[in-house]
């Protein structure tokens, strides 16, 4: 049984290796064209494995409401209702949940910030990606971007 499980690791590692050595020879393919035209359509023709991962780990907002101590330091990806009160944002489960996060939207350059106040208006239905930490005396989410849906 255990020779079995180690045959069958081995031959994981030899496919995902000859999938990344394939891709590495059709760069250096590419790369050897010097026809810009022809070097990008060769590029653009690689077929990549694997999708990139976000840095931000989806987090339901209830979830993240009930344990936020337990996300301090986290990278999180979090949707709700979002609405303006004064200096912060504070996302909710829904318009009517007096209970929301408070998201500080200091690092978020202006001209977007202005533009999500204009589509968002006085609440909208919106995504938080940011680090939860301390945001005015309690635990919140420091905001990267806020996007309207």
């Amino acid at each position: 049984m255990r020779r079995s499980i180690a045959v069958f690791i081995g031959g994981l590692v030899l496919l995902s290796g000859s999938a990344e050595a394939q891709t590495r020879e059709d760069m250096l393919r590419c790369r050897a064209i010097s026809d810009t035209a022809r070097r990008l359509a060769c590029y653009d023709a690689i077929e990549l494995t694997g999708s990139p991962r976000s840095k931000y780990e989806v987090v339901d907002l209830a979830e993240l409401k009930g344990f936020a101590l337990s996300y301090r330091g986290h990278l999180v990806e979090v949707s709700g209702w979002i609405k303006p009160a004064g200096d912060l944002l504070f996302l909710s489960l829904d318009e009517n949940d007096a209970s929301g996060l408070p998201v500080d939207f200091e690092a978020i350059a202006r001209r977007e910030l202005q533009e999500f106040r204009e589509a968002c208006g006085e609440g909208c239905e919106a995504t938080v990606q940011g680090r939860v930490r301390p945001v005015n005396f309690t635990t919140g989410i420091v905001a990267d971007a806020l996007l309207v849906h």
